[in-house]
């Protein structure tokens, strides 16, 4: 029984082992079809990586250039902002996205937002979960090790000096640690989207006989605010306005 077990696992890993194999052939034969030109066939490519369980940033920055370079704005913005979801501090995922979203038909300025809420969405944005959850890690460690100063040296100055700065190392990590948990959230519960259709119409029920609001365009960010049974989704836009809009016409971030 024990010898099965051990074949099944054995046969299991060598199974994935060959998977990531032909999973990492896929994406070298995406990024050849993509220094040649070709961009169609790398696009393909890149989607058939990502439908195989592979997510990085680097497959969805790919993705993104495939789609900008076919002018495919609204494609090419999905998978930038989720390129930048998974590594907020590159700088060649921010230019790109910038390129796309100056490419959209509609320019929609964002309603005014509280200022402390602004300031806390642009720090936590400014890096991953990850970095942030290393971040809470070590200013909680420095924080112990100069409040352990404190307890240590008897000369006042350095126990002054352990103590302060141990404090500001405490309060630093639980910030940290509440970026931390903000990015997790925004990235495991995400609630945008992006309009992949060419245009669209945003209703005021779910229900094409209802009152006809305003058109919208690819790439325009949403924000779900709600679902609904028969294939309708509420969405809210940056400058507040909802409307309704067929689930197909999106895609989550």
């Amino acid at each position: 029984m024990k010898l099965n077990s051990f074949l099944i696992i054995l046969l299991s890993f060598f199974a994935s082992q060959l998977v990531a194999d032909d999973t990492n052939l896929l994406f070298k034969q995406a990024n050849d079809f993509y220094a040649k030109n070709e961009f169609q066939k790398a696009i393909e490519l890149y989607e058939k990586v990502e439908s195989s369980g592979m997510i990085s940033y680097e497959l969805y920055y790919n993705l993104g250039n495939a789609y900008y370079k076919s002018n495919i704005i609204g494609k090419a913005i999905l998978n930038y902002e989720r390129a930048k979801k998974l590594n907020p501090e590159d700088e060649d995922i921010k230019f790109n996205l910038k390129l796309a979203n100056q490419k959209t038909e509609d320019k929609i300025e964002a309603a005014p937002t509280l200022f402390l809420s602004q300031w806390k969405t642009d720090i936590v944005s400014m890096m991953s979960e990850r970095a942030w959850s290393i971040s809470a890690i070590l200013f909680f460690s420095c924080g112990l090790l100069l409040l352990f100063f404190f307890f240590y040296f008897q000369q006042k100055l350095l126990k002054q000096i352990g103590f302060f700065l141990g404090l500001i190392m405490l309060v630093l990590s639980v910030f940290a640690y509440v970026f931390a948990k903000s990015s997790y959230y925004s990235t495991a519960y995400s609630i945008e989207a992006i309009i992949v259709t060419p245009s669209v119409t945003i209703y005021g029920s779910p229900s094409e006989k209802g009152t006809k609001l305003f058109v919208l365009h690819e790439g325009v960010k949403v924000t779900i605010t709600e679902s609904d049974a028969s294939d309708w989704t509420e969405i809210k836009i940056a400058n507040g306005n909802v409307g309704w809009i067929k689930s197909n016409k999106i895609e989550k971030i």
